[in-house]
């Protein structure tokens, strides 16, 4: 006897999310593509067109793995950029100045664009490791073009931090000083929070988990403390040193708590890119908070998983193929 069935493949299922993130995350490197292309046949510095060629390569490698999951998931692509761009047309207006500046916004553009793929692909753990690598590779590429920019003068300072009397570490911009006044007020509200869903939680290894990131949380205060003292930035205002509970622990879920810190840990890796890339006077702050990001994003993927284990993650729906079905007979 003959017997047809259709056989879901449930491995390396994609949520709606993640299709469009593959689509978006592919149309901003065609976009950055087609731009440094074109800018490059008006360079007159050497050594800033082995950097454009170098973020060419880059965004060229990049773009083929995406192609490669399109194609395995049958999503539509957008229009690629042209092979090259070539043109002997000198224009005088168009000086390096110029053309670091607009290379350098759709660097930031497409950091922001990376960062909300990063965040928002929470079901295909493969296709967030290619997200992951391809933002890590992006974020030291934005550093090699910030830092080269800065060397030729063509990077704007933004307004600066005064004090007092004159400090003789490296000069703060007004937005590094917001941006150590915002990371120290995110994590003493963190610490409250975790503090007080350790007095609900009922699971042993969430609150084991709990407590390690409050242990953490701690300690990058403490850090980030010590800089806002040494440039005489006002503190913000200290959480209690401990969290009475008094309401009944079963009020609260396990999973509700997991999704309030796991949201957190999301908004944090917003925060701390931001303040990555508007922190462009002082390198060592910006290498301090570098560090945190990168912590971050580590976390981020741990604690993912844990919760898709424990079926605490709120997953978006699935990506429907029109292959997604194979005929198979017996």
């Amino acid at each position: 006897m003959q017997i047809s069935i259709f056989k879901k493949q449930l491995k390396d299922r994609l949520d709606i999310q993640e299709v469009f993130n593959i689509w978006n995350v592919l149309r901003a490197r065609y976009y950055s593509s087609e731009t440094t292309m074109f800018f490059k046949n008006f360079v007159h510095d050497r050594d800033f067109d082995l950097v454009l060629n170098t973020l060419l390569n880059h965004y060229e490698k990049q773009a083929l793995i995406l192609e490669q999951q399109a194609q395995k998931y049958k999503i539509e692509v957008p229009q690629r950029p042209p092979y090259k761009i070539k043109t002997s047309v000198q224009v005088d207006v168009i000086t390096d100045t110029y053309i670091f500046r607009n290379i350098y916004n759709g660097v930031v553009s497409q950091l922001f664009s990376l960062m909300t793929a990063f965040r928002s692909t929470t079901t295909n753990d493969s296709l967030r490791k290619i997200i992951a690598d391809d933002l890590k590779q992006h974020l030291k590429d934005f550093e090699t073009l910030y830092k080269y920019g800065k060397l030729k003068g063509w990077q704007e300072d933004p307004p600066a931090y005064k004090t007092a009397k004159p400090v003789k570490y490296e000069p703060l911009s007004t937005t590094e000083a917001f941006h150590l006044w915002d990371n120290i007020s995110l994590r003493y509200s963190q610490t409250q929070l975790t503090e007080l869903f350790i007095g609900f939680a009922h699971d042993k290894e969430f609150i084991a988990i709990l407590t390690m990131g409050k242990k953490n949380l701690d300690k990058q205060a403490r850090a980030l403390e010590e800089e806002a003292i040494k440039y005489e930035i006002a503190l913000p205002q200290r959480p209690p040193s401990h969290v009475a509970v008094p309401m009944d622990p079963e009020s609260l879920q396990d999973r509700f708590m997991f999704n309030e810190i796991f949201k957190g840990i999301q908004n944090a890796i917003d925060l701390h890119i931001r303040a990555v890339i508007e922190t462009i006077r002082n390198d060592s702050l910006r290498t301090m908070l570098m560090g945190y990001w990168e912590d971050e994003i580590v976390m981020y993927d741990k604690i993912l998983k844990y919760g898709k284990m424990k079926g605490w993650v709120n997953t978006p729906p699935m990506y429907r193929c029109r292959t997604s079905y194979v005929f198979f007979n017996g």
